[in-house]
C-alpha cells in the first residue's frame, strides 16, 4: 500500500493528500462494486433495480474521478483524450439499464476518442497493422456463428475491430494492451450470456471482466508512457507557435521526403527540423515553451528534444550565408551544404509548411541513413 502511495505521491509532484484522497477514490469504486455485485445474489434482481443503479454509478464516478484528477497532474494528450473515453463509458453504463440504444451510442462516442488516444500516441508498424487484420478474422467468425440477429452481429462486429485495434495498436501502454484484451473477453461473455444463459450469475461474471477492463483505463493514466508518434496535428500546432514565437525551422527528414515524393503519412517517430543558428536562443526558448527536454547532442551540433505534447523532435542548426545558402550540420558534425533553391514553402492540407525541397534529396537520404546508422547505438543509452 505504502508503495502505491507514494508512487501516486510523486505523481501529483509530493502532495501525499491528493495522492491519499485518489488511492481512496480507487478502493471506494472497488468496494461499491463488490458489495454491489455480492449483494446481488440474495436478492430480486427486478427489486434491486435503483440500488444496483447507483452503487454502480458510484464505482464509475469514483474511478473517473481519480482518473480526472490525475490527468490535471500530468495532462499529455493521450490523458487529455482518455477522459472524454471515460466519461462516455461512464454515461453509457448509466443509460444502458434505460435504454440499450442510448447506451450502445455513448459507448460509440467513447470508443471514437478511445482511438483518437491510440493515433495520437501510438506508432503504427506493419506487424501490428498484420496483426489487427489477423485478430479481426477472429471476432467475425465467433460472431457469425454465436448470433443470429443481423443487427446485433453488425454492432458487435464494429466493437469488435475497435477493441482488436486497441490490441493490436497500442502495445506501448501495457493498460491499453489489457484493457483491450479483457473488454473482448467481456464481449464475448456478454453475448455468450445474452444467447445462452441470461441470470444474475453470468451477469455478475459479465460485469467482473467489463469493470477489470475500465479499472485499467482509469490507471493508465498514471502510467507515464512515452509519446510515440509525431502527427500533422503537431506539426501545425508547432507551426503556429513558432510563428507567434517569431522563430523560423524548416522540416526535413522523413517529413520532407513524404511531401516531395506525395507519400504524406499522417504520423512519424519523430520530426526533423532545422533552424537558424543566428535565432538559436529563441528556438532554444520555444523549445523550453512547448516542454522539450534535451535528450542527447552536444552545443553546435544536431541534438534530440522529447516532449510529451508533441514527441521527438531532432534539430539541426543551420548557418545562412548572404546568397541565401546554408550549412546544416548533423549530429557526427558532418556539414552539408544547401542553397537557396532548398529552402521552400510547401502547400498541405491547405497551410504553407517551410520544407528543405529539391534539389536536396540526395543530401536529405544521405542524413536519413546516418541517422538510421546511428540509432541503436543512441537507444542503448
Amino acid at each position: 500500500m505504502n508503495k502505491i502511495l507514494d508512487k501516486l505521491t510523486r505523481h501529483f509532484g509530493d502532495n501525499r493528500k491528493l495522492a491519499c484522497i485518489t488511492a481512496g477514490l480507487f478502493a471506494l469504486g472497488i468496494l461499491v462494486f463488490i458489495i454491489n455485485n455480492t449483494v446481488l445474489f440474495f436478492v430480486d434482481e427486478e427489486a434491486y433495480f435503483w440500488p444496483r443503479l447507483c452503487m454502480k454509478g458510484v464505482t464509475d464516478l469514483s474511478w473517473v474521478t481519480a482518473a480526472v484528477l490525475g490527468t490535471k497532474y500530468y495532462p499529455t494528450k493521450r490523458n487529455n483524450l482518455l477522459m472524454p473515453t471515460l466519461i462516455f463509458y461512464f454515461l453509457g453504463d448509466i443509460a444502458v439499464f434505460f435504454s440499450v440504444q442510448v447506451g450502445g451510442l455513448l459507448y460509440a462516442f467513447g470508443h471514437v476518442f478511445l482511438l483518437a488516444a491510440i493515433v495520437e500516441t501510438t506508432y503504427i508498424r506493419l506487424w501490428q497493422k498484420i496483426v489487427f487484420i489477423v485478430s479481426l478474422l477472429i471476432p467475425i467468425v465467433a460472431l457469425t456463428k454465436l448470433v443470429d440477429q443481423p443487427l446485433l452481429l453488425i454492432v458487435g462486429l464494429i466493437y469488435g475491430a475497435i477493441i482488436v485495434a486497441v490490441m493490436a495498436f497500442s502495445l506501448s501502454n501495457r493498460y491499453y494492451w489489457l484493457a483491450g484484451i479483457v473488454f473482448t473477453l467481456s464481449d464475448f461473455t456478454g453475448l455468450l450470456r445474452l444467447q445462452l444463459m441470461d441470470n444474475k450469475y453470468t451477469y455478475v461474471v459479465t460485469t467482473f471482466i467489463y469493470f477489470a477492463a475500465f479499472f485499467m483505463l482509469c490507471i493508465s493514466v498514471f502510467s507515464i508512457q512515452r509519446k510515440e508518434v509525431v502527427t500533422w496535428n503537431d506539426l501545425f500546432t508547432m507551426l503556429k507557435a513558432a510563428k507567434q514565437s517569431h522563430v523560423r525551422f524548416w522540416v526535413c527528414g522523413s517529413w520532407a521526403l513524404g511531401i516531395i515524393k506525395g507519400n504524406r503519412r499522417y504520423s512519424y517517430e519523430a520530426i526533423d527540423v532545422a533552424y537558424d543558428v543566428e535565432q538559436e536562443d529563441a528556438f532554444l526558448m520555444w523549445l523550453k515553451h512547448g516542454r522539450f527536454e534535451k535528450e542527447y547532442g552536444n552545443k553546435g551540433l544536431a541534438s534530440r528534444y522529447y516532449s510529451e505534447k508533441y514527441g521527438t523532435l531532432r534539430a539541426y542548426p543551420c548557418t545562412f550565408n548572404e546568397d541565401g545558402s546554408a550549412v546544416m550540420v548533423t549530429e557526427k558534425g558532418h556539414q552539408l551544404e544547401l542553397d537557396e533553391g532548398f529552402f521552400r514553402l510547401v502547400r498541405v492540407l491547405f497551410r504553407k509548411v517551410p520544407c528543405i525541397v529539391p534539389g536536396g534529396i540526395r543530401q536529405i537520404k544521405e542524413l536519413l541513413n546516418e541517422q538510421q546508422t546511428e540509432s541503436p547505438d543512441r537507444t542503448n543509452r
